[in-house]
C-alpha cells in the first residue's frame, strides 16, 4: 500500500509558497508598470541589456543573457519577441563571434526603460511599505542566496 499523503507536509512546500508569492509580486509589478506598457519581465530584460550597454558591450549573446537571467534560451527568445516588435531591442551579431546572435537595447528601449523607472520605484515602495524596508531587503538577499546555492549546488 502507498504511503499516506500528509497534506500538512505538502501545504508547507517551499516551492509552492515561492511560486505563490512570485505570482503576487508579478501581478503587483505588472500593474505598476502598465502605464509604461511593460511587464516586470520585460522591464528586467531591458534593465539587463541597458546595464550591458553601459559596460561598453554592443550586444549580449542570447545564451549568456538567458544564463544570467536563469532562463532557458527558447523562453528568453519568446519574451524578447514583443520587445523586438516594438523596436525596444534589436538583434545584432556578437562582436567576438559573427556567427552568434546577440541582442541590444535600442534608443527607444532606453527611453521606455527610463519612463518605467518611476512606476517600478512605486512598486518597490509599495512592497517595502507592506513588508518594511528591512524585511524587503532581507527577502531579496535570501532569494538571491537561495538562487545561487540551487544553481551551483553549493551546500547550505
Amino acid at each position: 500500500m502507498a504511503d499516506p499523503i500528509d497534506l500538512r507536509e505538502v501545504s508547507g512546500c517551499t516551492c509552492l509558497a515561492a511560486r505563490r508569492i512570485a505570482r503576487a509580486l508579478t501581478r503587483t509589478y505588472d500593474q505598476a508598470l502598465e502605464p509604461a506598457a511593460l511587464t516586470v519581465n520585460q522591464f528586467g530584460l531591458l534593465a539587463k541589456l541597458y546595464g550591458a550597454s553601459q559596460g561598453g558591450r554592443v550586444g549580449v549573446r542570447i545564451g549568456a543573457l538567458a544564463e544570467r537571467l536563469g532562463m532557458h534560451p527558447t523562453t528568453l527568445n519568446r519574451d524578447l519577441k514583443p520587445l523586438r516588435a516594438h523596436g525596444l531591442v534589436a538583434d545584432a551579431l556578437d562582436a567576438s563571434d559573427g556567427r552568434a546572435r546577440a541582442v541590444v537595447i535600442t534608443a527607444k528601449g532606453r527611453a521606455r526603460l527610463q519612463k518605467a523607472i518611476p512606476f517600478w520605484r512605486r512598486a518597490q515602495a509599495r512592497l517595502e511599505g507592506a513588508l518594511g524596508a528591512e524585511l524587503a531587503r532581507a527577502l531579496g538577499d535570501v532569494l538571491s542566496s537561495a538562487s545561487t546555492k540551487l544553481e551551483t549546488g553549493e551546500p547550505a
